[in-house]
């Protein structure tokens, strides 16, 4: 299988892993798909965590919400409570660049990838998220025999203090420590033990 986590460089990494063991095999892989379902509804990512604050859209190269399975080469606009972002026009913004999907006789797995990217909506190369574009996320949902996991790591994650202006500086710093120092990663746990319900 190929890599799906990029190597950790500099910055700070997290892994956040929520597991469920089903009675058999055909109830977790009945499951698999639900939560397959539930990774791949990106618009719906706020109903899934308990803690509903920040909301994911789904965005095409246009800057357009769309309903929609996700394409490498979209983008997801985050917003996030708390200081705006005025380079990402009140938003987060990351692209997706890799969506791998694998399948085996007891094994199951979907992965998506993001990477922190400019706001399509301004056509600007300025990245418009609180991480510099040396941060990845990794979601993965996988199946092994009866067990299912629902997994977010992190990667490479230092604050974007680079061609942003003074106040998005600070709220980007404010927001990656917030961030590094566990908000989310109790975010993000919220998030994968929802995807599993």
């Amino acid at each position: 299988m190929k890599t799906i986590i990029p190597a950790q460089r500099e910055g700070t990494a997290y892994d956040t892993i929520s597991e469920k063991i089903f009675p058999t095999e055909k109830l977790a892989k009945a499951h698999f798909n639900v939560v397959r379902d539930r990774l791949l509804a990106i618009n719906h990512w706020h109903k899934v965590s308990a803690d509903e604050k920040t909301v994911f859209e789904l965005v095409d190269g246009r800057g357009e919400q769309v309903e929609r399975l996700p394409a490498i080469g979209d983008f997801i606009r985050i917003d996030i409570p708390g200081p705006i972002n005025h380079t990402g026009n009140g938003f987060d913004w990351v692209k997706i660049e890799d969506i791998f999907e694998d399948e085996e006789i007891h094994e199951e797995f979907i992965s998506i990838r993001v990477r922190p990217s400019s706001n399509p909506e301004k056509h600007s190369p300025e990245v418009a998220h609180f991480f510099d574009d040396t941060a990845t996320s990794t979601f993965i949902v996988k199946r092994e025999s009866n067990k299912i996991s629902a997994e977010v790591h992190g990667r490479n994650e230092k604050p974007n203090l680079e061609d942003v202006d003074l106040i998005d500086k600070i709220r980007n710093t404010f927001v990656a420590f917030g961030g590094i120092l566990g908000a989310s990663k109790i975010q993000w746990k919220s998030f994968t033990e929802g995807l599993l319900t």
